[in-house]
């Protein structure tokens, strides 16, 4: 147990101490938090841009011809040189021709029966146009109401308005909301990402140290599953930092994106987080265990990294049929793939992450992968020998059959 504990506080020490993983760690999601705030920063600077758009900097003159005589006076807290009334619309385009208003509305006689408004501009304002309606809708309501209260309750009745959402549901009527494509396959991104990164360090872990012949020092003072397992949960422990890392930003975005995206906040279901933690633990324990096999039969991490894509093709699964989880998450492909063990841990907890699973299948699925993790790490450990690290053998299927049936 002391050399156990010793193998896993070197990879710890070892993993956390390497600038790339704590750049990957903060500098992933901070990236895709980024361009995201990004968009919504350039957009927002889009609007400020325009003083009329905008409502904010310097007051901007705009003028108005009210052949209705509905615009009686401006409200209390309206500066007076904010609007220019014209006669008609010849002079107000002559003022808009000399540069003296930004624009100018045009009130006509049946606008209380029609709300027809016709705004003239001088220039072509993609967002401008619709946006400075607002300040002179207040005015013609203001004028309507007689009360800037009332006036502003019309044009916005529900001022406060207390956002709250469950977990999108994929496959509904409302296939067209992006946040039910978005949420899902961010789960299923995230969680793909971190299990092939941390069972990838494992396979890259063990060629390294047979290529530098650090193995057969290793061995002398270490039995060959006591290496593995060593390895296997220290590696596990950081792999399982970075996704906590990664899925706390992520929910903070969810819970937190009417603040930080302008965003309705998102909350996924209950116990959404202890079976991402589950799925985790066993998908990592059941890939790591088949990555460190094919480490410790491969002579050289090239060798090794020839076969990486046929041992992650079942994980790759979920990611080419994500259209299956998006629009029929509950359907029998979905379902078949989210209790098959090698597919479970991103096709469950991508059903999860869209609402609705019934509670018996994540248990079912869950159980059935850590039954499989154990046959993995088991094999796994038959597999690590002193024979077979030390070997330099080439890796072929012939010798995979060969060791399995030893």
């Amino acid at each position: 147990m002391r050399n156990i504990l010793l193998v896993i506080k070197h990879e710890i020490a070892s993993m956390l101490s390497k600038r790339s993983f704590w750049i990957m760690t903060f500098l992933f999601p901070v990236l895709i938090l980024g361009l995201n705030i990004g968009v919504q920063v350039m957009s927002r600077r889009a609007f400020e841009s325009d003083p009329i758009a905008s409502g904010d900097g310097a007051p901007t003159v705009v003028g108005y011809v009210d052949p209705s005589g509905l615009i009686a006076e401006l409200p209390p807290s309206v500066p007076p040189d904010r609007f220019r009334a014209f006669s008609d619309e010849d002079a107000a385009s002559a003022a808009l021709q000399a540069g003296e208003i930004a624009r100018y509305y045009i009130v006509p006689e049946d606008i209380v029966a029609r709300g027809d408004v016709v705004l003239v501009d001088r220039t072509f304002r993609v967002f401008g146009d619709l946006s400075g309606m607002r300040h002179f809708e207040y005015l013609v309501s203001y004028n309507l109401v007689g009360d800037e209260t009332t006036a502003a309750l019309v044009l916005d009745p529900t001022p406060r308005v207390e956002h709250r959402a469950l977990a999108p549901q994929a496959g509904s009527a409302d296939r067209d909301d992006p946040m039910a494509f978005l949420v899902p396959y961010a789960a299923m991104f995230l969680l793909f990402i971190s299990l092939t990164m941390s069972s990838g360090l494992l396979l890259q872990n063990v060629t390294k140290e047979k290529e530098t012949r650090t193995a057969e020092v290793l061995l002398l003072s270490l039995r060959p599953r006591e290496l593995m397992l060593g390895k296997t949960v220290g590696l596990g422990a950081v792999a399982m930092l970075q996704l906590a890392a990664w899925a706390g930003g992520g929910l903070l975005l969810l819970n937190r994106g009417d603040q930080l995206l302008g965003a309705i906040p998102v909350s996924l279901p209950p116990g959404f987080v202890l079976w991402l933690a589950l799925y985790f633990l066993f998908g990592y324990a059941t890939y790591a265990s088949a990555m460190g096999a094919i480490g410790v039969l491969a002579p050289t991490a090239r060798e090794g990294a020839q076969f990486t894509f046929l041992v992650m093709l079942p994980l790759m699964l979920p990611l080419w049929l994500n259209s299956v989880f998006i629009h029929e998450p509950n359907g029998d492909l979905a379902t078949f793939l989210s209790l098959f063990p090698l597919t479970a841990p991103l096709a469950m907890i991508t059903r999860l992450a869209s609402g609705g699973v019934p509670l018996w299948q994540p248990v079912v699925g869950v159980l059935a992968l850590a039954a499989t993790a154990y046959g993995f790490v088991l094999l796994s450990a038959r597999l690590f020998r002193a024979d077979t690290l030390l070997s330099n053998a080439s890796l072929s299927w012939k010798r995979i059959v060969k060791e399995l049936r030893n």
